[in-house]
């Protein structure tokens, strides 16, 4: 119960808060606009296309500050993303573990259900650095940010439904309930998840 009243205010404070970002309008001026060139040779920059822009959008309806914010909040959210790829791939192994030992009479899950709560913060905190950054408007994402975006729409409904399966678990674990088919649709979606979320990481940052 805990894990699902604690997803259920992440997911209702993500919805608010990006609800009232995308009422903020935007400056109606023109400005001129100093973007890196895609082929740039400084590593610590982003490009013209990891900020979302082809060469030919160079006059954008984001002012200067809306760009060097969008660069600064996606650079926090790449480092976050291979940050969180740690605890997330110890978290799938010690819940392989954690099966195991269920499996053979353990009714304690008190570290996978820990770990999987830090992993979940620390998931959502990521994505809201991306969520919530300046957005060119009208502009589709292409290329190796395309399908990181695509990516992002298998991660993260399965970063919802993987922990509320476990929820489930854990109470019938307590309660000497039978877990029935839960373990494998949980065991299934959790490598989903985990595969999911690092083919999206390495596109965007490799």
């Amino acid at each position: 119960m805990k894990i699902r009243s604690f997803l259920i205010l992440i997911v209702f404070l993500v919805g608010a808060i990006r609800s009232e970002a995308q009422e903020l309008e935007l400056p109606d001026y023109q400005p001129t606009l100093v973007l890196a060139d895609a082929d740039t040779s400084d590593s610590s920059s982003f490009s013209v296309s990891d900020l979302g822009f082809t060469q030919a959008d160079l006059q954008s309806d984001l002012s200067q500050k809306d760009l060097n914010t969008r660069e600064d909040m996606l650079k926090i959210h790449q480092i976050l993303g291979v940050v969180t790829a740690v605890p997330m791939w110890t978290e799938f192994v010690l819940g392989l573990t954690t099966a195991s030992n269920v499996s053979n009479g353990s009714t304690d899950t008190t570290l996978h259900t820990t770990l999987g709560l830090a992993t979940a913060a620390l998931y959502f905190t990521t994505a809201s650095f991306e969520m919530f950054a300046p957005k060119p408007k009208n502009k589709k994402k292409s290329g190796n940010s395309g399908i990181h975006e695509t990516l992002s729409w298998i991660h993260f409904p399965l970063m919802i439904v993987v922990p509320l399966l476990g929820d489930m678990m854990n109470d019938r674990i307590a309660n000497n309930q039978p877990l029935g088919n839960l373990p494998a649709v949980h065991g299934v979606l959790a490598t989903a998840l985990v595969l999911s979320y690092t083919t999206s990481l390495m596109v965007i940052t490799f």
